[in-house]
């Protein structure tokens, strides 16, 4: 379906966090948002997460880890083996976003199984029960529809029976704390448990294609072909989550507990909490350091990981350490959601105008849209300027695309 600007933030074309992101963010640029709008991403560090915490026996001995010091949980070469045929099949698809250079290649694929392999391995100290692995949400918020995937909702050591969120993330900076704490992670993630329906995960139904060997999604009446299996499986529980906005527009019903299921029955799962916790997990903490070294120790988290009471210049660390506490807490709470409301407000009232506000910066470098976008506006604007400039594209083979585009960006 193609995009639809008037339509966007709507039951038929959900708001995401990443479009947040994109449109309001540090590195945003909303002409970028235009050109990507269907684009989907994934990395083979969440799908082995993903596959760790949805097989029962490996989550039950993640979560009983407890006191066995002497052993993890899971070997280090079983999370390498899952990894690296993650990695295979998505190198197969598309490009890996972390890839910097290729004589890199070895050091970044072992730093990211290390991520894994200490966020397993320390998993019981913070998760007392998985209640769902990157299930898909749509939620209300304000008049406007919101979608996405939630990388863990689970029930907290610190309050097992309440819910809490949490968001995987491989990259190397840290976000600032005032980021952290009015991201759009953080309060997309919460409206939906707060007042939003999720689908598992696996109540979708994966064939292959026979002619391509692509992935086939099911659910519902949806099915989805994709060269990936990630984005298959993500489209066809977007579409399902649309199907509820739908359904639930169509009943009048605000409350989620009230919601007709119509079409996916009871496995519909609707929080109606907001989370006890929120967490960021920064996962290049747990990359050990290789030689020893120090450090100024400054952030919240960071004082209360190495006990200090204030900020300090020179922390020593040696070979070998964690490099920090890994879960950043996002100071968040359901008395923050008008703030969210605002900002999606003006957020969605610029798409739903087709305003694309170009970005330009030292970004424009890296983007795969930095020819078609730095070129756009030369156009003919005058009656026979214009006629006669379509006259010459029409004469030139292959460019016809060209002339019907005339005078548009």
């Amino acid at each position: 379906m193609p995009f639809q600007p008037r339509k966007f933030g709507s039951a038929v074309s959900l708001f995401h966090k990443s479009d947040g992101k994109q449109l309001s963010g540090e590195y945003s640029c909303p002409k970028r948002f235009w050109y990507e709008r269907t684009a989907a991403t994934g990395t083979a560090a969440h799908e082995t997460i993903a596959r760790a915490l949805s097989n029962p026996e490996f989550r039950e001995r993640l979560l009983r880890y407890g006191d066995r010091v002497n052993e993890p949980a899971l070997p280090r070469s079983v999370v390498k083996a899952v990894f690296l045929e993650e990695y295979d099949r998505e190198v197969g698809r598309r490009r890996v976003e972390w890839y910097k250079d290729a004589d890199a290649d070895g050091d970044v694929l072992d730093e990211r199984i290390d991520m894994v392999h200490a966020l397993l391995t320390q998993l019981h100290k913070h998760v007392a029960e998985v209640v769902l692995v990157e299930p898909a949400f749509v939620a209300p918020l304000g008049g406007y529809w919101l979608g996405g995937h939630i990388d863990l909702l689970y029930r907290p050591r610190s309050a097992p029976r309440r819910l809490a969120i949490t968001d995987w993330k491989t990259g190397a900076a840290k976000p600032h704390e005032i980021e952290l704490d009015h991201s759009w992670e953080a309060g997309v993630y919460s409206a939906a448990v707060a007042q939003g329906w999720f689908l598992p995960r696996d109540m979708v139904t994966i064939g292959t294609e026979a002619a391509t060997g692509h992935a086939v999604a099911s659910i519902g009446e949806h099915t989805v072909v994709n060269a990936s299996r990630m984005l298959a499986e993500r489209e066809a529980l977007e579409l399902a989550c649309m199907d509820i906005a739908q359904d639930v527009e169509a009943a009048g019903v605000h409350d989620a507990g009230d919601a007709p299921w119509r079409r996916y029955g009871e496995r519909v799962y609707a929080p109606g909490e907001f989370p006890t916790a929120i967490h960021y997990v920064h996962l290049a903490d747990y990359v050990p350091y290789r030689k020893a070294g120090t450090k100024a120790v400054k952030r919240r988290e960071d004082l209360d990981y190495y006990g200090y009471a204030q900020p300090v210049a020179k922390h020593k660390y040696t070979a070998g350490q964690q490099r920090g506490p890994a879960w950043l807490p996002v100071a968040m709470t359901e008395h923050d959601l008008p703030r969210l409301t605002s900002r999606l407000r003006a957020i969605i009232g610029m798409v739903r105008m087709g305003r694309f506000i170009e970005q330009i910066g030292e970004q424009c470098s890296r983007c795969a849209f930095r020819t078609v976008c730095l070129t756009s506006g030369y156009v003919a604007t005058s009656g026979a300027e214009h006629d006669a400039l379509e006259r010459t594209l029409r004469a030139i083979p292959g460019a016809a695309d060209d002339a019907a585009d005339l005078g548009t960006d």
